[in-house]
């Protein structure tokens, strides 16, 4: 929560009592009322893409958002680390590659309120998921302990994101508030 202090008069997030700008202390009471905007969002001060932020967006849309952010990033991940691992090993596949592409394009797509992105997305992690799943059951014998973990981990990090996008009631509103906010942007 965002609060005055009285010595600098910033608008500031205070750890413990100590103000961060100026790093003199102050009590609860002195700095008073916190809120989740600082003046400058109050009067309009703020950069266009905060007040928005903070404004417009209820608490639905909100989690959605942050949902959407936590599932593209994790679909992204462990093709960042396969491409990143092949080039330290001087090893880089064109497939790991355009892979990286396609899921960072759909993931593009996703984030402005792609409908049949979506389902794409969550089709494919529950397939990944599952894939990797029985690479580790099939081959637990025989697999490198990294390669079981990573396949366990990824696999089950997959399937999460799955189930998110499937399920998650606070995504469609997310993405139903960014396609409204493209139409009125673009006309």
């Amino acid at each position: 929560m965002i609060q005055k202090c009285p010595h600098c008069k910033h608008d500031v997030v205070f750890s413990r009592e100590i103000c961060p700008a100026c790093g003199l202390a102050s009590t609860d009471e002195e700095r008073g009322e916190a809120t989740y905007m600082g003046d400058e969002a109050r009067l309009g001060l703020a950069a266009a893409y905060t007040e928005e932020m903070e404004t417009r967006l209820n608490e639905t849309q909100r989690r959605g958002r942050l949902q959407t952010a936590l599932v593209i990033g994790m679909l992204v991940a462990p093709w960042i680390v396969l491409n990143t691992v092949g080039v330290f090993w001087l090893r880089l596949r064109f497939s790991g590659f355009m892979a990286l592409v396609l899921m960072s394009w759909l993931g593009w797509r996703l984030w402005f309120g792609g409908r049949i992105v979506r389902h794409i997305l969550w089709v494919a992690a529950a397939a990944g998921g599952m894939a990797g799943l029985a690479y580790c059951v099939m081959h637990i014998q025989t697999i490198n302990p990294v390669a079981l973990l990573a396949c366990l981990i990824f696999g089950l990090v997959y399937l999460w994101c799955a189930w998110i996008l499937l399920l998650s009631r606070d995504l469609p509103e997310w993405l139903r508030y960014q396609r409204m906010r493209l139409k009125e942007q673009w006309g």
